[in-house]
């Protein structure tokens, strides 16, 4: 795998991103990743390179700048190899949790790509937007990327969403019918009482971001459950302990 080297916009700055030979990414300007992902467990904003890095190891194209595409595709390339080496294994063998990983992340996919979030509307360039899901500590992204027709005379953009959810969010969200409500996608429920439920989900932002957000969900007289946004407060956290 040959090195790659780019720049990406990260928290107002242009930061310097560097894919080494042997596969791994290099965060040039984050030298404290331990005291960052605190800082975001904490319900800071997830800097631009932390979600790259992320997204590289969950093997996630959607938040990844171009230039890093190819990578990616090699790198899949080479996973389905290894696949193939092993055709007649057994599924049984597979371990039940990451059969269900798979499961959860196909339904979050699919439910997320009919979400209400902001879609690139380029016409001669890019204009695809793409969904993806992994499993993990509840988070949500939302972007764009600037494309080139084939021709290169234009310029358009792709737009993403990338949600993490909990191997809970089966039980706890979807078999509830709650991954979806207003048309915001929602990863996880904090708490519940007579009245409805306190969720994190998915809020829009400024132009195609996408942020993780406190909500509450509660019932109608028509039936339809409905959502409603709630302040932030000091952090998310405050909100996630009042559920424990």
């Amino acid at each position: 795998m040959e090195e790659v080297r780019c720049r990406v916009r990260c928290s107002g700055h242009m930061h310097t991103v560097t894919l080494t030979e042997s596969g791994a990414l290099m965060l040039h300007d984050h030298p404290d990743l331990i005291t960052e992902r605190a800082l975001v467990a904490l319900g800071g904003k997830l800097p631009r390179c932390l979600a790259i890095l992320e997204a590289w190891k969950q093997k996630d194209r959607a938040p990844l700048p171009p230039v890093l595409h190819p990578a990616l595709n090699e790198a899949q390339k080479k996973t389905r190899e290894r696949v193939m080496r092993n055709t007649f294994i057994d599924p049984l063998s597979v371990s039940f949790r990451t059969r269900a990983e798979e499961r959860v992340k196909k339904i979050a996919e699919d439910l997320l790509q009919k979400c209400a979030y902001r879609r690139s509307q380029s016409r001669w360039a890019g204009g695809n937007h793409i969904a993806c899901a992994r499993v993990g500590e509840p988070h949500i992204c939302g972007g764009s990327e600037q494309v080139r027709s084939e021709n290169g005379k234009w310029t358009g953009t792709n737009s993403y969403v990338s949600a993490t959810v909990p191997i809970s969010w089966f039980t706890r969200v979807h078999r509830r019918g709650l991954a979806v409500v207003d048309g915001w996608f929602v990863l996880d429920v904090l708490t519940e009482d007579e009245k409805g439920f306190t969720v994190l989900a998915g809020r829009q932002g400024r132009g195609f971001e996408v942020n993780l957000w406190p909500a509450v969900i509660t019932r109608s007289a028509d039936g339809d459950w409905h959502l409603r946004w709630v302040s932030r407060g000091n952090s998310i956290v405050t909100v996630k302990k009042e559920g424990e």
